[in-house]
């Protein structure tokens, strides 16, 4: 039997893990209220405690270095203009550190005497983030480093000096820079070759981070405060995670979309046992791996078929369930995924995931295909309650990794830089042809979803694959003009997306040859559009013109929109409002 949409929707994870020093108490993130929310566990000694309660919903969050605290990151609404918090580990005497509600903090360390946090924070001006220590008693901010650019990662060493991670013109061209207290900085990374250093971690006299200096598939490299560099990890797949302390480190391998974690300590390396097939359940916020003095492993691990748990690994044991998924109530019928490819215009491989109901008969079979969001993302078998649900009311989903995607290293990632941009809505239609000739799904019902750049991609898509047929399109949070969204989108993004996009000035003219909304007429496919009225990334005012044109047409339109959300949908009761009438739009014009 299929499972109901509201078991599914009942179902919840944990995500975003954290070891005390003693690595006795695991801290986790869960949406079991609805919300995400901070919660600890006593290893072996149960049962959870929920820590913060006075917030819309936790962001990032760290341990302090004697492990009597926690500071965290919360916003309202979905803005994403995050405050900073203190808590006592026991949950006890929460009390806001910022007092700046229309600017951003971002928490990324506690400074090594306990007294302060680290945090990045707009506050000098709002497109640009400096470092600045913020004593944890109260108290003004003081800035440590000032920087025309954003930067949301540092490590404070335990001299107490700091290395900044900051970004050039995107996320995949940065710098690491050593900053003293006293606020001298230099640059421990050259210009050439341009490269990413992320999940930078205090290690052996430098720091240890994920880099692909050199090399198109990024591995675990150590950077000397000299500003030596040297790989200490070198694999044929994308190292894509890493949590570092004292001698040892953890890090996670890319291996076709799902994951393989690895623990290194006294030059052995080995592979994580124990865990089922699946993979870190990584997101932009916090970490999926988090490692403690004494060889203890916290891992946030997610499945197509279980939202994320979290497993513990005892030094040379293998992981055990610590926290596990809260099933609603879910035993069977859940998907069934299969790691596929097809052909692209150009004869490129393009690779995806193919979702199937359970023990459904093969052939052709109604199929949404569900894109990513990034660009600089990677569709991944992981617990998403939408798409199981669409799997549940008997569709396939495909969910294609178009280039650009991440995963498959830096020559792949960069494939649909500016001018190349629509490549890859040619390599999403050529996965909906890929359907139709493999006779997977009738090619008059095949049709597309996607949040944020995936929403562009399904306006995209319907706008410019017009004779694909499309049966039915939901765009969630996506661009329908690169002029508006350009004018409107928070000030500190717009030189990342420039950087992706193309210059809103020096190539004005190709962004509107490519924007959904200038070629609205083409659009003969119903559209169902959501977005949230607190968006920063991608404003509102993206949704409200593609239906408002639509609508002029007399063309049919669907609009949901949600007053307390911003770039998606983070409470779970405005998930369970919305989910049901996605599965029940594609019901009506793509029925099974």
């Amino acid at each position: 039997m299929p499972p109901s949409l509201s078991r599914i929707l009942d179902a919840r994870g944990a995500q975003r893990v954290a070891l005390s020093p003693d690595g006795g108490t695991l801290y986790f993130v869960t949406d079991l209220t609805g919300t995400m929310q901070l919660w600890s566990l006593r290893l072996g000694d149960g049962p959870p405690l929920r820590l913060s309660y006075e917030c819309d919903r936790v962001g990032a969050y760290r341990v302090s270095p004697d492990g009597s605290r926690i500071a965290y990151g919360a916003d309202e609404g979905g803005n994403e203009r995050w405050t900073i918090w203190v808590v006592n580990a026991d949950g006890s005497g929460p009390r806001p550190l910022t007092s700046r509600p229309d600017r951003i903090h971002h928490l990324v360390d506690w400074g090594r005497d306990g007294r302060s946090v680290v945090a990045f924070a707009n506050l000098r001006d709002e497109r640009y983030f400096d470092l600045h220590a913020i004593p944890a008693g109260g108290g003004e901010p003081k800035a440590l480093f000032r920087h025309d650019g954003t930067g949301f990662r540092a490590t404070v060493l335990p001299d107490g000096r700091a290395v900044v991670t900051t970004n050039r013109d995107r996320s995949d061209h940065n710098h690491l820079t050593l900053v003293a207290p006293e606020g001298s900085s230099r640059r421990l990374t050259p210009d050439e070759p341009q490269a990413m250093y992320a999940a930078a971690h205090a290690f052996d006299g430098g720091v240890l981070a994920v880099s692909d200096r050199g090399r198109d598939l990024a591995g675990v490299a150590r950077v000397g405060l000299d500003g030596s560099f040297a790989y200490v990890v070198e694999r044929d797949r994308e190292i894509e995670d890493l949590d570092v302390s004292g001698a040892r480190f953890a890090y996670g391998v890319n291996v076709d979309g799902r994951s393989e974690v690895h623990v290194v300590f006294d030059g052995e390396d080995r592979v994580v046992g124990g865990l089922p097939p699946g993979d870190l359940a990584t997101d932009l916020i916090g970490n999926s791996l988090g490692l403690a003095p004494d060889g203890t492993l916290a891992i946030a691990w997610a499945r197509y078929d279980a939202p994320s748990a979290v497993y513990v690994v005892r030094a040379g044991r293998d992981a055990e369930l610590a926290v596990p998924p809260q099933m609603g109530g879910l035993a069977e019928g859940l998907p069934q995924a299969e790691l596929v490819s097809w052909k692209s215009f150009d004869g490129r491989a393009i690779p995806g995931f193919l979702l199937r109901p359970r023990g459904a008969a093969k052939g052709a079979r109604p199929t949404v295909i569900q894109v990513h969001g990034g660009p600089e993302g990677q569709a991944r078998p992981l617990w998403n309650p939408l798409t199981v649900a669409l799997t549940a009311a008997g569709y396939n989903v495909l969910q294609p990794n178009v280039r650009g995607s991440s995963g498959y290293g830096r020559a792949y990632m960069s494939l649909d830089d500016v001018r190349l941009r629509m490549d890859s809505v040619k390599d999403l239609d050529a996965g909906a042809a890929w359907l139709a000739e493999s006779v997977l799904a009738p090619a008059d019902r095949i049709g597309v979803i996607g949040g944020s750049y995936g929403g562009f991609m399904t306006l995209a898509a319907i706008t410019f694959c017009p004779d694909r047929n499309w049966a039915a399109a939901v765009d969630i949070v996506g661009i329908a003009s690169f002029r508006t969204f350009f004018e409107r989108t928070a000030a500190w993004r717009r030189p990342l997306r420039a950087a992706e996009y193309g210059d809103p000035v020096r190539d004005a003219e190709f962004l509107e040859s490519i924007s959904p909304i200038n070629f609205k007429e083409r659009i003969r496919a119903p559209l169902m559009v959501i977005h949230g009225a607190n968006d920063p990334r991608v404003p509102i005012e993206e949704a409200e013109q593609i239906v408002a044109a639509q609508r002029a047409r007399g063309r049919p339109v669907e609009y949901l929109r949600y007053d307390d959300e911003g770039h998606g949908l983070a409470k779970a009761k405005n998930r369970a409002d919305a989910w049901p009438r996605v599965v029940a739009f594609f019901q009506k014009h793509m029925p099974v």
